[in-house]
């Protein structure tokens, strides 16, 4: 019996195509082979390759195959299957042919290695190919002046409705809050990437082989555009129909966050001191560092161990800049807020939106329960099936145990995140209650604001604060305060206005 190798290929978009699906053509490719006399050593297979590129994993090893271990024959179910390119088929057919192997295709009934058939064959395959190219690309630019991007949908989306080109998408029920949150988590500042990885995997947010979401999808995840409603294709852009799931004010924000790279927003350190990243030397220019100086004897009464800010330039390049004790610094830090209050207009509108918050966290609140719900329902009737199947014998029990153990898992995890959602709720409301407070009352609220919350309010106000002499002779606002300054909606004066009882009500 003379003996060959079987060539099969389908391309991403004919996967769902019965017509050319893989086991069809090797069903056919086989049937061909026990009719002619062909014994099959082994069987080649690219999954989703087109054919267009000769760069095909498994058709480069069957290239290889064939020089080190020769057969009669080739089988392939149809010309287009093996290549789409004039110029790529006739070098491997007159390849085929020096060696005297047969290049047979089940579809053109027999040998394409000779004559002109086979190249006539080819060129009508490359011309479809182009056909259906430009009709794919016009479908999908089709698609883009409809509102709707080409490409699928983000994580996040799920894609609903038509075949191909013309599936829309939607707001995953159980991702979409998760993707929000993680902007909202990253816009912050307190948070690097790589936490963020931790917290997408504790949610079940992995990539399709189940391994956590890798550093560059999380990125283009904050990079995103579509997630606030843009889409672009080919150089155009455009607001698309999709529901956004975020504003252009929050991912803006996450861009500053990006741009900025400031290391004291996502780094852990032992002593994270309050004005780390903000404190700058009014002499040279320089970021200051603070470091904690000990001395038993000495500094005894301050427990044996006081804390410096200074300039990193101070030791290594002759800066004359003076050593600032933390305290000192801190508390002029403080002191700038003495004078600064938001107008009764200012405070009325965050009132209101305050309102808006509220409403809208309870509504994904109550969402985001349901969809955990819904998960939690479906590996729960999973597990009940498995439970039934080693009932009735039909697994392995050992199988048995590794997949019930992986589905309870989930659903221990899925009650995890319900009581995050529940906890989430209760921060919420204690996080509005502190900016109530704080627009109503800055310098008390600041005062009495933990550390970590001291530096949120710091990055709300202050780019830089520029020390000379041991004193603040200048501060660089960030662009939201000098907004806030010009529209005198936040009034600096040179004493300490009256506050508002933290319990008053200003407004009804």
């Amino acid at each position: 019996m003379k003996n060959a190798y079987l060539y099969v290929r389908v391309s991403t978009d004919e996967q769902a195509n019965e017509g050319f699906s893989i086991d069809n053509q090797k069903r056919a490719c086989m049937e061909y082979a026990g009719m002619n006399g062909y014994h099959i050593k082994r069987v080649f297979q690219d999954d989703g390759k087109s054919a267009r590129t000769t760069e095909r994993p498994a058709f480069q090893e069957l290239l290889t195959v064939v020089r080190e271990s020769p057969v009669e024959a080739v089988i392939i179910y149809k010309i287009d299957r093996f290549a789409r390119n004039v110029s790529d088929f006739s070098s491997t057919r007159k390849e085929f042919k020096n060696m005297g192997i047969k290049l047979l295709s089940v579809s053109e009934n027999g040998d394409v290695t000779e004559g002109l058939i086979g190249n006539i064959f080819a060129s009508v395959a490359e011309w479809e190919s182009d056909v259906n190219g430009q009709r794919t690309r016009d479908a999908l630019m089709q698609k883009f002046r409809e509102g709707w991007q080409p490409t699928p949908p983000p994580i996040g989306y799920r894609s609903v409705g038509g075949e191909r080109e013309r599936k829309t998408c939607v707001p995953d029920t159980y991702a979409a809050p998760i993707i929000t949150e993680l902007f909202q988590l990253y816009a912050t500042g307190s948070y690097s990437i790589i936490e963020i990885q931790d917290w997408l995997s504790d949610k079940n947010i992995v990539s399709k082989n189940g391994t956590g979401l890798g550093h560059s999808v999380i990125c283009n995840i904050l990079n995103n555009h579509f997630y606030y409603g843009f889409i672009r294709w080919h150089g155009e852009s455009k607001i698309g129909n999709h529901t956004p799931i975020i504003t252009k004010e929050l991912f803006d924000t996450c861009q500053y966050v990006l741009a900025k790279h400031r290391s004291f927003l996502i780094r852990k350190r032992v002593h994270d001191f309050l004005l780390r990243g903000f404190a700058y030397c009014g002499e040279c220019g320089q970021r200051y560092t603070a470091e904690w100086h000990y001395d038993k004897h000495k500094l005894a009464n301050r427990g044996g161990k006081i804390a410096y800010y200074h300039c990193q330039k101070r030791e290594r390049n002759g800066c004359p800049a003076k050593y600032v004790e933390q305290a000192d610094l801190e508390t002029q830090v403080e002191n700038q807020f003495k004078t600064m209050q938001f107008s009764p207009e200012f405070v009325q509108a965050v009132v209101n939106q305050t309102k808006k918050v509220l409403e809208n966290n309870r509504k994904n609140s109550s969402s985001r329960i349901q969809a955990i719900l819904n998960q939690k329902t479906a590996l729960e009737a999973r597990r009940n099936k498995l439970e039934d199947s080693l009932l009735d014998g039909t697994i392995d029990r050992d199988v048995f145990k590794r997949k019930h153990l992986e589905i309870q898992g989930k659903i221990i995890n899925l009650d995890n995140q319900m009581q995050d959602v529940e906890a989430k709720h209760k921060i919420d409301i204690d996080l509005i209650e502190e900016v109530l407070a704080f627009t109503r009352d800055i310098y008390r609220t600041y005062k009495e604001a933990p550390q970590f919350l001291k530096r949120h309010y710091l990055r709300f106000f202050f780019e830089k604060i520029n020390i000379k002499e041991k004193m603040i002779f200048d501060t660089a606002p960030t662009p939201i305060f000098a907004v806030l300054q010009a529209n005198r909606q936040l009034i600096i004066t040179k004493t300490q206005l009256p506050r508002l009882d933290s319990n008053q009500q200003p407004f009804d």
